[in-house]
């Protein structure tokens, strides 16, 4: 009879020394196994997969197949014994078996396990089948990659099974990953990415059914409770980063009775002193067969004094978790940065049976303030693209409402022939994100879903969080249309990331003449340039309430062209696709590179301004404007100064003196306001921003 061991139960037949495996789930973990692999989620053949090593790719037409047999770089063990090879497959598998395993199913299915049409000693994920899909110039296939991540003694080898299909997401995309870990002789399952697709272009909400398993020899396998039926456990968004993972950890030997597990911190990474005292707390994962109902808590503050309290209400079963708060309370001294480790112990009264997975670090900033957060959306569309109509219309009618944020649209060069105003610089963008479906967005780098999915209530998500710098800084457009942005980076916390990018992009408010084949007639925050240009500008690292200021300008050369599609976009050396001069905004971000996190961003209008305003220097500031801003044209004399909102309702008339004026703005509502100077045979014209 063949013995089929389930992840949550282990059976008594099979002997330590003859060696077996428990299972553990982690869940929608939000992070790759032991946090060593920080690399992002793209299909082959993304750029942006670096340092991996190829070792098949196909499509559609391909059969089950192996790839070339690997050496393993360094010591593992499986089920008990050393191994140094192993041989991947294009249907799921790894075999340590020595050479090329001469079984293999003969179609690509989620087989039930054990199977005769699996090699012994294998670890398997089943039911994917490899797929391939033409994006503009790009065909992105299935393919089996490795890497291997981290330093001696816990290095981790991943072989990775990219962008592949299952019979249950129709058009849409799946990545697995098999991991083996050193010392510790794991093996990692990964569950990275998951999207249903329809043959048109939607999103659906079918799920993959995996088989996911070690099989030991014909009659003995360690499977997950769910196999053959294991579903992806995020199936809603393109999501590019390990954020909405999850993992199943297969460990030699039998499960601990006892055994607390520090998951992750529940402290903000950044605090606000005057808030003191604040809470220590974090969420357990239990890996005991026994329910943990009472244990000691522990804390100690960059290697100080360990502060011990029994914890309150623990309940928690087998594979569950639970945040639990220690009873005393932290006061930090002083402003800076602190290293806080927190762990369980004395499980139900006795030891913890692996002190190994205790301890959870947390690094957290003690700040004097915080600032507004402004949500960066960048959005992937098309007006050849049928579902970003209906993207866009939901994203707009959020948007609209609302304040707290900043906007880029990239138009790209798909479907079909792409939008006129498509640029090589968006291109950039969506090779950094990976983006091979439209429509797609990403707010603040993650959260990369379809622009139709997004609701208020996300919205209201991500602008509550606090940002920890500000951007402040003025736009001008002068003549022979330069724009220069002067920007002034003002952190409140000390940022350490030598990852750090600035990006400022020319946007256009509204277009008309790129419409085409989705109904669309008007299109809103149109990409015209990034400056310095679609990999942003490098910063270093930033010190608290020291300002980093930063001037970038960019000349438009040439006149207008409107492209016939995305096959001949516009070359901005000699041309542009600017239909309204005076509907020009710079969306200044702050980016980690590495991460894609977004630390904050800010919308700077930019005004028309003629070869008459910029000799007369009109200069409106600080821009945007919280309680005052001045107006500044020394040459305008005591010239009149109107402001009007943007319905045209004059706020305000008045007269400068000596080409000066400070206007109270406290109690205006936030929005875009028109200044004109009338004066000396002149009129200038320029905006302001109001913001509180």
């Amino acid at each position: 009879m063949k013995k089929i061991l389930l992840s949550l139960v282990m059976l008594g037949s099979a002997s330590l020394s003859q060696a077996q495996y428990f299972s553990i789930p982690f869940l929608n973990a939000g992070k790759n196994p032991g946090g060593v692999n920080p690399d992002g989620e793209n299909p082959y053949p993304s750029t942006a997969n670096v340092g991996w090593t190829n070792l098949w790719n196909g499509d559609a037409t391909s059969t089950p197949t192996y790839a070339t047999e690997q050496t393993l770089p360094f010591s593992f063990k499986f089920n008990g014994s050393a191994v140094t090879k192993y041989t991947p497959s294009n249907f799921g598998t790894i075999s340590f078996d020595a050479g090329t395993p001469t079984v293999k199913p003969s179609a690509f299915s989620n087989l039930a396990l054990p199977s005769a049409n699996i090699p012994n000693n294998s670890v398997c994920v089943l039911g994917m089948q490899p797929k391939s899909i033409v994006s503009g110039t790009t065909t992105y296939q299935s393919a089996v990659m490795t890497k291997t991540y981290g330093k001696a003694p816990y290095r981790q080898h991943w072989v990775w099974f990219n962008f592949f299909g299952e019979a249950n997401i129709q058009n849409g995309w799946t990545y697995w990953a098999i991991v083996m870990e050193e010392t510790t002789n794991n093996i990692y399952v990964v569950d990275m990415k998951t999207l249903c697709v329809t043959t048109a272009g939607a999103l659906c909400t079918s799920n993959v059914k995996m088989s996911v398993g070690i099989q030991t020899n014909g009659t003995t396998s360690y499977n997950l409770s769910a196999s053959p039926n294991v579903g992806a456990q995020q199936i809603t968004a393109n999501i590019f980063t390990a954020e909405d993972n999850s993992y199943y950890q297969f460990i030699q030997g039998s499960q601990p009775t006892n055994d607390l597990s520090g998951k992750s911190g529940s402290m903000s990474q950044f605090l606000v002193l005057s808030s003191a005292p604040f809470s220590v707390s974090g969420s357990f994962f239990n890996i005991g067969t026994a329910k943990v109902t009472g244990a000691d808590l522990n804390y100690s503050v960059n290697g100080g004094a360990v502060v011990t309290a029994a914890a309150s209400g623990a309940n928690i079963a087998t594979f569950g978790n639970q945040d639990l708060a220690h009873p005393t309370k932290w006061t930090p001294s002083a402003v800076g940065v602190y290293t806080i480790k927190y762990w369980a112990s004395k499980i139900n009264g006795s030891s913890d049976e692996n002190l190994v997975n205790d301890t959870i670090t947390m690094v957290v900033n003690v700040v004097d303030k915080i600032i507004p957060r402004r949500i960066l959306h960048e959005v992937f569309t098309s007006s050849t693209c049928g579902p970003c109509t209906a993207g866009n219309v939901k994203f707009e009618g959020i948007v609209s409402q609302k304040s707290s944020h900043s906007t880029v649209k990239y138009q790209m060069s798909w479907p079909s022939t792409g939008d006129p105003y498509y640029t090589a610089e968006g291109g950039v963008r969506r090779t950094y994100y990976g983006v091979n479906s439209i429509p797609m967005m990403f707010v603040d780098g993650g959260w990369g879903g379809n622009a139709a999915s997004y609701t208020d209530a996300l919205y209201d998500q991500f602008a509550a969080k606090p940002a920890f710098m500000e951007i402040k800084g003025n736009v001008s457009l002068t003549w022979k249309n330069k724009i220069t942005a002067n920007i002034d980076i003002t952190p409140v916390a000390n940022f350490s990331s030598t990852n750090m990018k600035l990006f400022a992009t020319i946007v256009e408010g509204t277009t008309f003449k790129n419409k085409k084949t989705n109904g669309e007639t008007q299109f809103e925050n149109v990409v015209k340039k990034i400056m310095p240009d679609g990999n942003g500008l490098a910063l270093a690292a930033m010190t608290k309430d020291t300002k980093v200021s930063k001037t970038l300008s960019f000349t438009f050369n040439g006149g207008y062209r409107l492209p016939g599609d995305a096959t001949s976009p516009i070359n901005l050396s000699t041309e542009n696709s600017i239909e309204t001069w005076d509907d020009l905004s710079v969306v200044v971000w702050v980016q980690d590179a590495v991460t894609k996190v977004v630390l904050q961003s800010e919308t700077f209008p930019i005004a028309l301004v003629g070869v008459e305003a910029v000799e007369q220097n009109l200069m409106l500031y600080p821009n945007p404007a919280n309680s005052v801003f001045k107006v500044d044209a020394p040459e305008m004399g005591n010239s009149m100064v109107s402001v009007m909102d943007v319905q045209g309702k004059v706020v305000f008339a008045g007269t400068m003196e000596s080409g000066k004026l400070s206007l109270n703005v406290a109690d205006w509502s936030e929005g875009i306001y028109v200044v004109k100077v009338s004066g000396n045979s002149k009129t200038l014209n320029s905006k302001i921003v109001v913001r509180h």
